[in-house]
């Protein structure tokens, strides 16, 4: 009897577990879920810091040491960026493309939102910084 009841709750914590593993698996990829490709890019990866974020801008603060880089993200939006301190960079994309510039200090640039999905990385030797504001359609 004690075997019969052992393999009745292993049983059942089996089929617990794939319960589990499926509805985590349905989460992740849900209709609207975006799944970012893998880029393979060394470096620690550093967030950008969130410094308003309203129904009409997203402002980001991208700060990076020499080594570091940014998670890999998606450009839906249309976006300006100022380069605060300039440095070396390395732009990783989804399709294996690598770009590397010198963005010096001063710096003012726009980019399409295209959906590029790309991470970028500092290999300068000075502290890197940038501010991103992305511009949100009028609602």
């Amino acid at each position: 009897m004690k075997k019969f009841l052992a393999g009745m709750v292993t049983g059942w914590l089996v089929v617990g577990v794939a319960l589990l593993a499926v509805a985590l698996w349905a989460q992740q990829n849900a209709p609207g879920t975006v799944v970012q490709p893998q880029i393979n890019a060394p470096g620690r990866v550093v967030p950008a810091q969130i410094l308003e974020d309203n129904a009409k801008v997203k402002i980001e603060r991208w700060k990076f040491e020499p080594g570091d880089r940014s998670p890999v993200h998606t450009h839906t939006l249309d976006h300006i960026y100022v380069v605060i301190h300039g440095s070396k960079i390395r732009e990783y994309l989804a399709d294996g493309t690598i770009h590397d510039d010198d963005q010096e200090t001063g710096r003012v640039g726009f980019s399409p939102g295209r959906g590029k999905t790309h991470t970028f990385a500092n290999i300068g030797d000075v502290p890197y910084e940038m501010v991103s504001i992305e511009l949100k359609p009028a609602q």
